[in-house]
């Protein structure tokens, strides 16, 4: 009977820890949770949000400054680095381009020339402006069909020339029938045509500020992709309405007269003129280096090391503005502090079975661009790999007790923090945190931001997102907005670091028991969403 009995319990154990360990449960906590301190991430965060660090900006001195601080505080660690050259530093290339006041269009007897990104813009405002001299005739063709139902270009020779038709809108001779792909351009390029020049519909004409605006805006630093995007075969603009005018009149036209043609769909004439158009554009290009931080603390388990978990946090911020600086203490020198901190406790504490991977990423203001480096162009460990990503970005303040301010409104107070995500990939995953905040810290989980149809769509907005966009569990950690986001006034005295505290040995214990599971989660509920990295 004894023996039985000591049989049973260690069938009774062994499913236990198989329980505890590999398919949920009270998995056990780290032995030095009380090890996150606030005095540290005060230490880190009074660095990094200091005036002398200028706001971080992502090509600033100042950027690199904390990114040295960030590789140094690894290293003395214990970490090493995880860039291809064996240093802590993921180097980013960002490519600023300019065309601007140096790109024209001139029209022959027009009284001055027209200016790229005010008169003309590309019909692909994200592409790369063409280095372009171009003189030609232009030739008018309508809609710029060529389809045997209707063919503006049967009577009109196009080679050579430089074409100018409607941007939108089929001739009633077309009705229900919708050319494949980009017909216009594809019509002109056969006909032999040496650029097109679109006439903007009504729609566009209103808003043409607003989309010349958008396309000057392009000009703004961006990472260069390893394999750069092919020149479209015909350079292609759009006009301004005012250009549009001056152009339409070569052939007896106006814009109102287009623009009612195309309502009905009514035919508009193939015209040629002998004046001559002349394009020239030119785009300057300038090449800066950013850099992810990167480092990785090897796990204890010799086959579950292969795995990670990856710790996130953007650690730049704004350009400063003549004297004034955003020192981005909370956006995001709180988060940045927390996974400084976080990298030293899973460091002097029991190594986890599975490697950490600390990531601090660049260029998150511009759009997630350090992250989408590191997950779309260069992962520095496989992808399928990666086992969780938990990411913090403003985990810094609380909304005081009678606080009315309506900019305060969507900010917790002491004892909660939002959480986004921790439910997109699996039901394990969600409930592991849920169950870790239970055990140790207590905060409110609000999930107010986890609707992925809210207004501020925060599920894109941080880096967490290019994580899960493959298909990789993340949780991103946020204690919302408030009257000092983006503002110079973002410092380090508003910060509740016992709160921060509290939040940054959640994260712990939660990425601790991610780290040590025997199983990764099943992604049992994680449907692909599309692309969105709106800022």
């Amino acid at each position: 009977m004894l023996l039985k009995n000591l049989a049973y319990r260690r069938v009774a154990a062994t499913l236990l820890l198989l329980l505890v360990t590999g398919f949920g449960g009270s998995a056990p906590l780290p032995a030095n949770l009380d090890a996150v301190s606030a005095t540290q991430l005060r230490r880190h965060l009074s660095f990094l949000a200091s005036s002398e660090l200028g706001g971080r900006y992502t090509l600033s001195p100042g950027n690199r400054i904390a990114a040295r601080y960030l590789a140094s505080q690894l290293e003395a660690f214990g970490y090493r680095g995880a860039a291809p050259d064996g240093s802590f530093f993921q180097k980013i290339p960002f490519v600023t381009r300019t065309g601007g006041q140096d790109s024209t269009l001139t029209l022959a007897d027009a009284p001055k020339p027209f200016v790229h990104g005010e008169d003309f813009i590309l019909r692909d405002p994200t592409a790369t402006l063409p280095n372009l001299s171009a003189q030609a005739e232009i030739v008018f063709v309508g809609y710029g069909v060529s389809h045997p139902r209707q063919d503006a270009y049967r009577t009109l020779n196009a080679d050579g020339r430089i074409v100018v038709a409607l941007a939108s809108g089929l001739p009633s001779a077309m009705a229900g029938e919708t050319p494949p792909g980009n017909w216009r351009e594809q019509a002109a390029l056969e006909h032999g045509a040496r650029a097109l020049l679109l006439i903007p519909d009504e729609k566009l004409a209103e808003g043409w500020t607003q989309a010349a605006a958008y396309a000057r805006r392009q000009s703004r630093p961006r990472v260069r992709p390893k394999a750069a995007p092919a020149p479209p075969p015909l350079p292609t603009f759009l006009l301004s309405p005012s250009a549009a005018e001056t152009f339409l009149a070569s052939f007896n036209l106006t814009l109102k007269q287009v623009h009612e043609a195309a309502r009905t769909g009514a035919d508009l004439p193939s015209v040629a003129s002998q004046r001559q158009c002349v394009i020239r554009t030119t785009e300057n290009e300038r090449v800066e280096y950013s850099q992810n931080v990167v480092g990785i603390l090897d796990g204890s388990d010799p086959k579950l090391k292969q795995e990670y978990v990856v710790l996130s946090a953007h650690y730049d911020h704004l350009p400063a503005q003549g004297e004034t600086i955003f020192p981005g203490a909370d956006d995001d020198g709180s988060g940045t502090a927390a996974v400084l901190e976080l990298a030293r406790v899973f460091a002097e504490g029991e190594r986890p079975k599975r490697s950490i991977f600390i990531l601090f990423n660049t260029g998150e203001e511009m759009g997630l661009l350090g992250s989408a480096y590191f997950t779309d162009q260069e992962p520095l460990v496989p992808l399928a790999s990666i086992v969780a990503n938990f990411n913090i970005d403003m985990i810094g303040r609380s909304r005081a007790a009678g606080d009315s301010q309506g900019e305060n409104a969507a900010l917790t107070d002491r004892d909660g923090v939002f959480l986004i995500g921790p439910d997109k990939h699996s039901s394990q995953f969600s409930e592991l945190s849920k169950q870790t905040n239970e055990e140790t810290v207590q905060m409110r989980l609000d999930y107010t931001f986890n609707d992925e149809a809210h207004p501020l769509r925060l599920f894109y907005r941080s880096d967490h997102w290019n994580f899960a966009k493959h298909g990789i569990p993340i949780i991103f950690y946020f204690t919302g907005l408030h009257a000092d986001y983006h503002r110079p006034t973002d410092t380090v005295d508003k910060i509740d670091f016992e709160k921060m505290t509290r939040i940054t040995k959640l994260i712990y214990a939660t990425a601790w028991r991610t780290a040590n599971r025997e199983q990764r989660f099943e992604l049992d509920v994680w449907k692909k969403r599309p692309s969105s990295t709106q800022n």
